[in-house]
């Protein structure tokens, strides 16, 4: 044990765990500041017992993560931007502040699905290279990690390595991290197709992507994206009468606001679409996309599904509160 460097191990625990403070869980995360007495010629005997109970109370956070925010942590041991309008800004144009001009330059690009692909190999491979070194010294410090959360953090680093033997798989896995209330492993809540599509005239139209998304209280919903000859957004959207269409809409211009792209809209309704509520039923999307993916219309379709999530979720609430009323009455 005489061997370990005590600062490097610091060093080590705090960059792999310090995504903790950014999920909302209190932790207070030993510094160099805080740390006047633990310098290099420190007996290990004094420090054990600090980096012990620094473990411990990780531990036991990690134990407490949710979906969300275990995936937002994954994220940053991967060292990917927190929003995903500034990852696919710094992957498409080198940018890491949204605007007009990035949002035009990203409109008129294509993704770089192999760029993806390293990236998402390279990053893995160094996040499980650091998180091994941090477990390997632990053990050579005598404490013994068969902590669950720990162990899910090997396998979803492992899953999205993996995931980068494939373009296709490694946009699946990027856009799940962005969507993190999706678990990020199951075949079955995120469909992604790569595929010619045509406009209704029968020309090849490569700019366009449409989402079919499976909510709880509404049924199912499509979304149709197009890329405007007038730099701009169309969105035809289709779903049952029971969802509030105006809401969504409104929450869509707020993200328009950020970009200063213009976002037009036609709605429609299908009583096919208009299911009853389904207790046991999970957000599923199925995504189409031609093969020159636009980046730009990535980042609308995650701010699609991720609106509809919120409204579906504000609904759930909402039934949540009727029923407590309910009863006290």
């Amino acid at each position: 044990m005489s061997n370990i460097n005590p600062g490097q191990f610091f060093n080590n625990f705090s960059n792999n765990f310090n995504g903790i403070n950014t999920n909302n869980i209190q932790n207070t995360p030993l510094n160099q500041n805080q740390m006047p007495q633990m310098q290099q010629n420190t007996p290990l005997d004094v420090l054990l017992p600090k980096y012990i109970a620094q473990f411990q109370q990780t531990t036991s956070q990690l134990a407490a993560l949710n979906q969300q925010q275990l995936t937002n942590m994954i994220k940053d041991l991967l060292n990917f931007a927190k929003n995903f309008d500034s990852f696919i800004s710094q992957l498409t144009v080198n940018s890491q502040n949204i605007n007009q001009q990035t949002a035009l330059l990203m409109l008129a690009s294509t993704l770089n699905l192999s760029q993806l692909s390293s990236l998402l190999q390279n990053n893995s491979k160094d996040a499980m290279s650091n998180l091994y070194q941090m477990l390997a010294q632990y053990n050579q410090l005598g404490v013994s990690l068969k902590d669950e959360q720990l162990t899910q953090f090997t396998k979803l680093i492992s899953f999205v390595a993996a995931s980068s033997s494939s373009d296709i798989q490694s946009l699946k896995t990027t856009m799940l991290m962005y969507l993190p209330w999706l678990p990020l492993t199951d075949p079955d809540v995120f469909k992604l197709e790569i595929a010619q599509k045509n406009t209704a005239g029968g020309e090849n139209n490569d700019d366009s992507i449409t989402l079919l998304i499976s909510t709880e209280n509404y049924g199912n919903i499509q979304s149709d994206i197009y890329k405007t000859a007038q730099d701009g957004i169309k969105i035809e959207f289709t779903s049952s009468e029971t969802f509030p269409q105006t809401e969504f809409k409104a929450l869509m211009k707020e993200e328009s606001l950020k970009y200063s792209i213009n976002i037009n809209f036609t709605f429609a309704t299908k009583e096919l679409f208009n299911k009853e509520k389904n207790e046991t039923a999970k957000t599923q999307v199925c995504m189409n996309t031609s093969p020159g993916v636009n980046p730009f219309l990535l980042l609308i379709s995650n701010a699609v599904i991720k609106n509809i999530h919120i409204i579906d979720s504000r609904e759930n609430l909402r039934e949540q509160r009727k029923e407590k009323i309910n009863g006290k009455s």
